[in-house]
């Protein structure tokens, strides 16, 4: 016999794997609509924790074929260098096209959060990049 609490475990723990199942519905559903409505999409991937569910969640979206369009990576220079390596790996491994964009100009300009402040460096280094 389970005890009351343990009871209110399982159905919670039920309860989250339900309403995760559903955000993962959801957001294929979205990704696949964006390939059927759009010309030329494209997913932002920092190598990231947020952008790597993304990515994960593209891959099951046009499983078994290979994600329908490409990956962009913003890159502000401040990446460990195994994390290249991993980017870089990972998309070969994977079959997706990979464009990687840079400020060169502000990053030759030795633009860095500390100097410039988180936003100011940001929008240098990453929306200029864009």
């Amino acid at each position: 016999m389970t005890s009351a609490t343990e009871d209110t475990k399982r159905r919670a723990a039920s309860y989250t794997m339900r309403y995760f199942k559903q955000l993962e519905s959801e957001s294929i559903h979205i990704m696949r609509e964006v390939v059927a409505e759009f010309n030329n999409p494209v997913m932002l991937y920092s190598v990231g924790k947020d952008s790597s569910v993304m990515l994960r969640l593209a891959q099951k979206a046009f499983y078994p074929g290979k994600i329908p369009f490409p990956l962009m990576h913003i890159d502000t220079g401040y990446k460990f260098p195994e994390m290249y390596e991993f980017r870089d790996n990972y998309c070969k491994e994977i079959g997706a096209n990979l464009i990687v964009e840079r400020n060169e100009e502000w990053i030759g300009k030795g633009a860095h959060p500390t100097r410039l402040g988180n936003d100011k460096c940001c929008w240098y280094l990453k929306t200029q990049g864009l």
